[in-house]
């Protein structure tokens, strides 16, 4: 009996301490994607996303830029709403952020449309790989 309190303690530590690597990872990464949106420099991306997502956000910037546009993000908060684990190193997670967004002509500073505090639900697909948290899949919800 006193091992399976226990195993629940430290399973409950372990999702906390989960919970909040996952914070720390999904905090630290938002801004930088913004940047990566803004500069299109996807190599701010290396060790921070699996290749198919950055070749998903590369088509998303290329898309973007063949119609004339670019899309310049500030990250303003992250609350993460759930984070299902399982096997130690695969993880979903639900959450709700908050963005401005400006939509630019391309080339230039001009300004085509902009959205101050534009909320999302976003769901994500993270893998533990060297002790780290790296995105494999983002999808904002509709």
């Amino acid at each position: 009996m006193a091992f399976a309190v226990l195993a629940c303690g430290s399973s409950k530590e372990q999702e906390e301490v989960d919970r909040e690597e996952i914070q720390a990872t999904l905090q630290a990464y938002l801004p930088i994607l913004g940047e990566v949106y803004a500069t299109g420099d996807l190599s701010l991306l290396e060790g921070w996303a699996a290749e198919k997502e950055i070749s998903r956000i590369h088509k998303r910037i290329e898309d973007l830029s063949i119609q004339g546009r670019r899309l310049v993000p500030t990250f303003r908060s992250l609350t993460v709403e759930k984070a299902n684990v399982w096997n130690y190193s695969n993880c979903y997670v639900t959450t709700l952020e908050v963005w401005d967004l400006e939509v630019r002509a391309t080339g230039t500073e001009r300004v085509l449309s902009s959205q101050l505090e534009k909320a999302d639900r976003v769901q994500y697909q993270l893998k533990r790989q060297d002790d780290r948290w790296r995105v494999l899949f983002r999808t904002i919800q509709q």
